[in-house]
This record gives structure tokens, sequence and C-alpha cells, in this order.
């Protein structure tokens, strides 16, 4: 027994001086942290050193600003270069008899003339003619010189000899591939009609064919991927019809008031169907950089200029074909087409008035390519411009070259004086190349011009496209909201003209895509019977764009089928420490660990030392209650019985109950790393309200 009490009176000495053993083991890591906080002092002075001598080096290798060095640049071996596909253009031409009133002069011929000249090898194309059967002019094959001339004699052929206006069978004939058109194309189809539909002297069948154009053709069409560009020669076409088809298809209508307008009608068609890469035509000059290997020139002269002249940048002139120094000279009344093979780098420069339409085109190693436009938007829309350039076809990533372009855009409205001047300064360079630009300029409806210019120094690029901006059915407000989380909630509200929609039967479906390639579409239901609204909150980091689709009827009998570009936003996740905590929200734990360790050490003393007298004054007073207490003998003796006590007679106490299983709830897992490869995590990763599926929605139409 005096064993045992000499035991705890050790354990009560022991426990007295624990709190300053607690204490000089927390002081002595001290040392160690100095040594790792100059250890990483020294590493930063290595890197800092280091990065000095980086850019030291980076300043000797500043690049120059010349063509050679631009070429030079390595495109990036793992970098997805934008492919843009050759132009099918196939044309379609009435030669019906109204058309001897309507073009007179027969100015079909050199615009059709100028059209086949001005393709490209490597495109394809066909020419066809109708009246009431259908005439292939000119057979679908790959482009090449012999085709270009081929097609060139055979616009001598177009007449206006034959009867009725058989549109609808004009498009079957042209469309013959519609259930297997080729991925290497993109197909192009050019109408150019003066008249209405017409099949015969029976009114009634002439409706019912056009309203096969309208439900049968013309869905096959926009299904099946053609662009149709629709050409009225006269205000007593079925403006409407060729309106509708070309709208339908994505494609460009345009009235031409009187034959003398042909040819640039034309040519707007020829730049939306086949996009070529320009250099900027300036004070009646255009610079040539190394990089060009053939440029082409189409110089319309102005009233009164018999010739054309142009001056190379060593100062010689030509004025007409000249094999040796590869010129090639196409001269006619109003125009001339002057293609030169491995043309001098330099200014050249043109010696005659030129009038509008006139534009360079070239053949180049470094070529600007721009992802294609919309040929119809709404307006108050945004025009989204991607652009990057290709170096023997592969995208350029090389940030010193990337560094020397500036771009800038100019957005004209046709037949008006009014003009806006855009310029894009860049922020921060593309890794990929790709440079994303917004033009929001087209405030009222019409038809626009938009050209796109790149300067890079020592070299120059233009892209031009032209647009119609019209009015919507689709009225659409949008807002987004915060919370104190960091968490973006986007907000749309749908509404349709009820003047011209039958809103009761219309449906209305949301597509959100992002760059993940995550994309959904839902039906929308409708709110109090004239309304939509949705809203959803992106987790996954991305580019997003969300389009609005309405389809339904039109009071006037017509059928509605019209989608709008809705949003366009970049999302990146915000992180929990980067969020605002609410004013009730306790500050989270990892907060309190970013407290220096000084203070930390100190804190974590306190509590030894505290702990330590705590457990004294326990042993202080369970030694009171141990020898000084009553009851003192008695448990001393209970004690040595229990010690003596054989192992059956000891009465166990009632065990414990384990504690619960931890249970994990994954609701709140981040969805960013959901697959999407069921309906399920789609609605996980777009949150969606006011939604339906579409497959369980019943068609309103």
């Amino acid at each position: 027994m005096r064993n045992r009490i000499s035991h705890l009176l050790a354990l009560i000495i022991v426990l007295g001086f624990s709190p300053t053993l607690f204490a000089q083991s927390h002081e002595a890591p001290k040392p160690q942290a100095s040594a790792a906080s100059e250890s990483a002092k020294n590493s930063t002075a290595e890197k800092g050193s280091t990065a000095e001598k980086g850019s030291t080096a980076e300043k000797k290798e500043e690049p120059t600003a010349n063509a050679e060095s631009a070429t030079e640049t390595k495109p990036a071996a793992d970098s997805k270069a934008t492919k843009i596909l050759p132009s099918d253009v196939r044309v379609l031409i009435d030669i019906s008899g109204s058309m001897k009133q309507t073009d007179p002069k027969n100015l079909r011929k050199p615009a059709l003339d100028l059209l086949v000249r001005l393709l490209p090898d490597k495109s394809r194309a066909g020419v066809w003619t109708f009246g009431n059967s259908v005439n292939m002019l000119m057979p679908l094959k790959a482009v090449d010189a012999n085709w270009r001339k081929q097609a060139a004699a055979k616009s001598n052929e177009i007449n206006s000899v034959a009867m009725y206006t058989n549109i609808g069978k004009g498009l079957d004939e042209v469309s013959f591939d519609k259930k297997a058109m080729s991925p290497d194309y993109k197909t192009h189809i050019v109408l150019l009609t003066d008249g209405v539909v017409d099949i015969g002297k029976d009114a009634i069948v002439n409706l019912a064919e056009r309203q096969r154009i309208i439900n049968e053709i013309l869905p096959s069409l926009k299904t099946a991927g053609y662009t149709v560009h629709t050409v009225a020669l006269s205000e007593n076409s079925d403006i409407e019809l060729l309106k509708k088809i070309s709208v339908a298809t994505d494609g460009v209508y345009t009235l031409a008031a009187s034959a003398d307008q042909l040819m640039s009608v034309f040519l707007k068609i020829f730049d939306q169907a086949v996009p070529a890469e320009r250099v900027p035509l300036e004070n009646n000059g255009f610079l040539v950089d190394a990089s060009i290997k053939e440029f082409t020139a189409l110089i319309f002269r102005k009233p009164g200029e018999d010739k054309t002249v142009i001056e190379s940048p060593e100062g010689k002139q030509y004025s007409a074909t000249n094999p040796v120094d590869g010129i090639n000279w196409y001269r006619t009344d109003t125009y001339d087409l002057i293609t030169a093979d491995t043309p001098k780098a330099g200014q050249w420069k043109i010696k005659t008035e030129i009038a509008p339409q006139s534009r360079i085109t070239v053949v180049s190693n470094l070529q600007l390519v721009v992802e294609p436009l919309k040929n119809n938007i709404h307006s108050k829309d945004v025009l989204n411009l991607t652009y990057s350039f290709q170096e023997n076809g592969k995208t350029i990533t090389d940030q010193r070259f990337l560094g020397l372009l500036e771009a800038s855009a100019i957005v004209a409205k046709d037949k008006t004086n009014e003009s806006t001047s855009i310029s894009f300064p860049v922020e921060k360079l593309p890794a990929d190349g790709f440079f994303h630009q917004s033009l929001d300029a087209f405030p009222a409806t019409g038809d626009y011009e938009t050209h796109l210019y790149i300067d890079g120094k020592t070299f120059k690029r233009e892209f031009k496209h032209s647009l119609t901006v019209r009015d919507s059915a689709i009225i659409l407000e949008k807002s987004s909201a915060t919370d104190d989380h960091g968490r973006v909630t986007y907000s749309y509200k749908i509404s349709l003209d009820d003047k011209s929609v039958d809103v009761k039967k219309a449906q209305v479906s949301a597509t959100i895509k992002n760059s993940q390639n995550n994309n959904m579409e839902r039906n929308l239901n409708s709110l109090e019977s004239n309304h939509w609204e949705f809203s959803f909150s992106p987790v996954q980091e991305g580019d997003y764009q969300i389009d609005i689709r309405a389809r339904g009827d039109l009071l006037d009998g017509d059928k509605l089928d019209e989608t709008v570009h809705a949003d366009t936003f970049s999302y990146k996740p915000v992180k929990h420490e980067d969020a605002k905590p609410s004013a009730h929200e306790e500050k989270p734990a990892h907060e309190e660990e970013k407290k220096p360790e000084e203070k930390s050490s100190n804190l974590l003393l306190y509590i030894g030392i505290g702990l330590g007298n705590l457990l004294l004054i326990a042993a202080l007073y369970f030694a009171y209650r141990f020898f000084i207490g009553g009851k003192a003998k008695d448990e001393l003796a209970e004690f040595e019985k229990t010690l003596n006590a054989k192992p059956g007679e000891i009465k166990s106490s009632p065990a414990e109950k384990p504690q619960a299983k931890t249970e994990i709830d994954l609701s709140d897992e981040d969805p960013a790393h959901i697959p999407m490869n069921n309906e399920e995590s789609l609605d996980k990763l777009f949150p969606l309200d006011s939604m339906e599926d579409p497959a369980n929605s019943e068609d309103k139409k």
C-alpha cells in the first residue's frame, strides 16, 4: 500500500512540472522554422536572379518587324487549326420570257462571266438555267483553269426564251444530292429570278406549288445544310418567298432594282459564298508581303477611264498580259481582272481612278482565318468574331508574332452614310492563337457591310462580310445575380410579338452550350400563357452560349421557326476563400491557420499551461479524497478486493453504445466533375428552372 501511495505522490510531482516541459517542447522548433524561412528567401532570390537573366535574354531575342520573321513563326504542333471548307457554288438562273423586259441587255451574261472567273481552285461549281424545265448549262465539277474557260464561254448561251418560272423544280435539280451531301464542301445555291412561282395557267396549281416549296423543299434544303442566296431582279418578283428561302437557310436576299445592279449584287453574294483573303486597297495602292504567292486585282474603272495601269514596287508599269513577269490580264468595258504570280514584295500602285467594288484578293502562306459568320441577325444582336492566323495550315501561337497584330473594324450601313469604326485592344494575347471580339454596331434593321482589318506592321489583311439585320418575333430580357458565396445565376424572360405570332400555340426552347462540349436543350414551360422564363447557375468552368428557339404559327398562316442568340459569357468558379462571407457567417477554419506561426505557438503554450494546472488541481483533489476523506479506507479495501477477485466475480459495466456511422452527403459534391452521359447528370450540371424535357413534352404545333 505504501508503494502505491509513493507512486501517486511521484505522479503529482511530475504533473506539476508538465507545463514547463510542454512549453519547452514547443519553443525548440523555432530555429528550424527560421532556417526554413531563410532557405525560402534564398530560393526566391535565385529565381529572381534567373528571371533577370531570362529577361535579358528575351531582350536580345526581341523580334524584328519584318515579313520574314512573321512567316517564320512556329505554329503550335498541338493547336487545333480552324478548317475552312472550300465552297460548292450552284448557280440557278431564270431564263423565262419575262426576262426580255427585266433584263433587256442580258446583263446576266457578264455577271455570270465575272463570277465564274473569280471562283478559286479547290472549289467546285455548276450552272443551271430554268423556265418550265431545267437545263444543266455547266456540270458540277472541281474548278480549275479549264473549267473557268468553259463556264465563261457557256455564259453566252443565257437567253430569255423559256415559258413559265418553275422555281421549285429548279431547286429540286440543283439539290440532287441532299440525302448524301459531301462533308468536304460548304454548299451554296444562288437563285436569280424576276418572277413568281408559275408552272401553268391554273392559279390554284401555282399556289399549291408555292406551298410545296415552303412546306417540303425549303425544310429539306435547311435540314441538308444548303445555304440559299436569292436575287430578285424585279420588284414584281415573289419577294416574300425569296426572303423566306434565304432567311431560313441563313443566305443573303438581295433586290436588284435594275439589271445594271446585277454585277454588284453577284459580287456581294460571291463574297458570302466564297470568302477570300484580301489585302486593304488604300490610296490607290496595296501592300504585298513576302508570304503572298499570288494576287488577283479586280479593278472597276470610273467612267471616262479607258484603261487600268498598275505599278510594281520597283517602278515597272503594266497594262496588259506579261508572261515574263507572271501577269495575266483580262479586260472588259467596265473592269480589269489582273492576276500576278509570285509578285514582287512591296507597295503596288494603281495609276487609274477606281470605282467601288474594286478589291485585291491574295493566296498566301500567311493566312487570316475568320470563322464563318451569320448572314442574318436580329436588331441589337452582337456579331461575335473569332479569327486567327495560319501558316501552312497550322494556327500560329507564337506570342511574339501575335503581339505585332493590331485589329480594327468598320461597320457601314448600305445606302446610307452611316458607319462605325471600332478598334480591338487586346489585354492578353491568346495562348491558342484565336482572338475573340464582338461587334455591337447594329442598332436598326437593314443591310450592313463589315470590314475586319489586321495590321501586322509589315503585312496587312482584310476580311469583308455582308449581313442583314431583321426584326425578331422574340423579345428577350436577361439578368444575372451573384450571391454571397460567389454563385452566379443567369435569368432569362422570353416573350413573343403577339401582333404577328399565335402566342398560345407557340413553343419555346433553350439551348445551353459550353466549351467543354457539355450541352443540353430543354423546352420551357409557358407562364401565364404569354411568356417563358428560365434560370440556371453554371458550375463548370468555360465559355457559355445560350440560344432561344421559338416555333409555332404566325397569324398570317405561315410557320414560325426562329432562333436568336441570347447570351455569351465566360464562367470561372469562385474559390471558397474568394467568396465574401455573410455577416452572420463564421470565418472558415483555414483562415485561422493563416495566422503567424509565433501566435499559434504562444496559444498552444497557454493551453498547455492551463491543462497542466487543471491536472495538478485534479490530482490534489483526488489525493485529498483518497487519503483524507472518510471513505478512504473503504475505497482502499474495495480496491484490494477487486485486485484479488477472480475474473468471473467482477461485474461488468454496461457496454457503451458504438458511435453512429458517419454519413457522407454527396449532394454537395462538385458537379463540375459529373460525366455528361445521362439526363440526371445534365440536371446536376445545369440546374434549370421552368424547364421540361423536350422528349416528354407534347408537340404544340
